[in-house]
């Protein structure tokens, strides 16, 4: 559809779009300051690298601004953290002594805690400075503190996960205790301990009450190939007010233990069987099909050495709902986000890929992401794509956290980089519903003050069906994207006509379910006589990026098999989602930096960005001052 081509900048210097700080950082965990105001609270990320930022739920997670600064750096002084004395110092020190010194064994005795050197673990020569990843916060109702799970990342797998503690989400935080160990196999040395014996320098016999290092854990070069790498905690309450963590990355998987409210570290009271394929057996050597295990808990996802990091859980509604992220994290990578759900905590966590759903849990290697993927698994929010507003495409999406935020609003946050940047990353959030089928989708733009909830959409309906007929702009994300090239998707042209019928790229109908803000979509491709595909999704407004422009907008997921063409490209059906916005004359800016920029002099000669956003003078690039383009260096 070519109606009118209109530079985004130009409309943008039209509409006053609202000025954004887009901050850089890497697996961002999303908490909201649940001890201050219940009307406007504050809201953290804390990510890799202690990158860290912090936002007003007024600034609809768009305007980050980070806090101290420069305490990244070893080299200067640090008020982030604290030792056990509440004596300020550096990061690089914080990991030496703990508070905790006395813990319940799996017996239900109390026995000595000992003291565990977090940095002493790493694999010789491994330094804390850019080790540090992907920090975890939650508030702990019982010690009317926050805590902090962090991953200390060492070569060979000798990692581990730590507790911090801390009165401000701003610190400082004090060393609790560890919780996970992995790469204990007697192989490797650390940078405090010989190889041999290693792991009687972790919680190993608290844990199990061996009193040898077990058959199964002598694994040398192959670990990876059985058990976890310790590094991505997510922790989380159930509905039974329990505390749970969910750890590990590629390797042998993603594993999940219980913690103890008491002290934030693990609830050793609290043991697993080993377990092979779900059955009970008795431990010998190292299985891959080990489902559950004495020290390391109960095997939730993946295995195998198949990609799948970055596990997140969150409930919603009805369902726990786990994250997680397919494929590397660099721009041609592969990374984008899975979903799987379950009724209970613990899993099991299945897609809806085939009637029955697929276990997140591997039995085999399969390649999972990129064009040359094997199998399709998990339910896919999107992929690499750009809407015809947006300069750059966003690629590699991942690494993400959720929360339902103080007003009942379900969103995710994630990081992503762009086609033409380079591994340059910022973050994004977008809201999340649930369709009629139980599924998430995500809103197909930025999230930007959208005050409806799931809950709106499954009571209330919000538009009529004279609202939704019109030219609509769709975008089908599926899973066999040519990532390493960096593909991206762009939208085609649908029109919902008012007979209920669907023309153009994509044929079919489309109806709304009474008395609700769902709509279903019934589409087949043009280009070949395929089987038509129902789309189960929800409808609502939102602002189009870079833009303040509003447009009616879904998002939906397949519930069908079948095929569908766009341009005769075959899509896997089952499980994809799809987005689409209701294009206005105005909507369809495309934009395009050739186009002569058009902005009122300011007085005070604020300074805008190419893609029309006010920035600051640190800001390094082509900008815009007072109707005036130069490069800021």
């Amino acid at each position: 559809m070519k109606k009118i081509l209109l530079s985004i900048i130009g409309m943008m210097a039209m509409s006053g779009a609202m000025a954004q700080s887009r901050i850089s950082v890497h697996d961002p965990s999303i908490v909201m300051d649940v001890t201050g105001s219940t009307t406007n609270p504050k809201y953290y990320i804390y990510g890799s690298h202690l990158g860290r930022g912090k936002t007003y739920a007024s600034g609809n997670y768009q305007i980050w601004n980070t806090f101290k600064t420069g305490e990244e750096n070893t080299g200067t002084s640090n008020s982030l953290f604290a030792d056990v004395n509440g004596k300020l110092i550096n990061f690089k020190d914080a990991y030496g002594t703990h508070v905790i010194r006395k813990v319940k064994n799996s017996k239900g005795e109390e026995v000595a805690f000992g003291n565990f050197d977090a940095h002493g673990w790493q694999f010789q020569g491994n330094t804390v400075q850019g080790m540090q990843w992907a920090p975890d916060v939650i508030y702990n109702k019982t010690m009317k503190k926050w805590c902090m799970y962090m991953s200390l990342n060492g070569d060979h797998w000798c990692s581990s996960i730590v507790c911090f503690t801390s009165d401000d989400l701003e610190g400082p935080w004090v060393y609790q205790g560890p919780v996970v160990f992995s790469g204990f196999q007697g192989s490797f040395a650390h940078n405090a301990y010989a190889a041999a014996d290693d792991w009687k320098h972790t919680d190993l016999a608290i844990a199990t009450g061996e009193t040898s290092l077990p058959a199964r854990y002598q694994t040398g070069d192959s670990w990876g190939s059985f058990w976890p790498n310790c590094i991505d905690p997510c922790v989380f309450y159930d509905d039974d007010d329990n505390l749970w963590m969910s750890y590990g990355s590629w390797s042998g998987g993603i594993f999940m233990i219980r913690l103890d409210k008491t002290n934030g570290l693990r609830d050793y009271t609290y043991t697993f069987p080993y377990q092979r394929s779900g059955m009970t057996v008795t431990p010998g050597a190292a299985d891959a099909n080990c489902t559950s295990d004495p020290y390391f808990g109960k095997k939730i996802a993946g295995g195998y050495y198949v990609s799948g990091e970055a596990s997140y859980i969150q409930k919603v509604g009805k369902y726990y709902y786990l994250f997680m992220s397919y494929g590397g994290l660099t721009a041609a990578g592969g990374y984008q986000i899975r979903v799987f759900r379950s009724e209970k905590p613990d899993g099991p966590y299945k897609d809806c890929l085939t009637s029955t759903g697929i276990d997140a849990v591997y039995g085999k290697y399969i390649l999972n992401f990129g064009g040359d993927a094997k199998r399709d698994e998990g339910v896919k929010l999107f992929g690499n794509y750009q809407w015809n507003s947006m300069p750059t495409a966003e690629v590699a999406q991942g690494h993400n956290s959720a929360i339902i935020d103080h007003k009942g609003r379900a969103l995710i946050v994630y990081h992503t980089r762009f086609n033409t940047r380079g591994e340059e990353h910022e973050v994004r959030v977008h809201q999340l519903f649930v369709n009629q089928d139980g599924w998430l989708v995500a809103a197909p733009y930025e999230f930007s003050g959208e005050t409806y909830t799931h809950e709106d959409i499954a009571t209330r309906q919000l538009y009529q069906a004279s609202e939704v007929v019109g030219d609509y702009q769709l975008m089908a994300h599926p899973y066999r994207q040519n990532t390493a090239a960096k593909a991206y998707e762009k939208p085609v042209t649908i029109h919902l006509l008012a007979d209920g019928s669907v023309t153009g790229e994509y044929t079919g109908k489309w109806e709304l379910v009474s008395g609700t803000s769902f709509i279903n979509l019934t589409l087949k491709g043009t280009a070949t006589d395929h089987s038509e595909v129902v789309f189960k999704g929800v409808l609502t407004e939102q602002t189009i990026d870079y833009t303040n422009v509003k447009a009616l907008c879904f998002t939906a997921l397949s519930s069908s098999d079948g095929l569908a063409t766009s341009g005769g490209a075959s899509l896997q059906t089952r499980g994809l989602s799809i987005w689409g916005t209701k294009v206005k004359a105005e909507g369809t800016a495309i934009y395009n930096p050739e186009v002569p920029v058009s902005i009122r002099k300011q007085l005070d000669d604020k300074w805008y960005n190419q893609a029309g956003q006010l920035v600051d003078k640190s800001y390094k690039g082509l900008v815009i001052v007072s109707g005036k383009k130069f490069v800021n260096k």
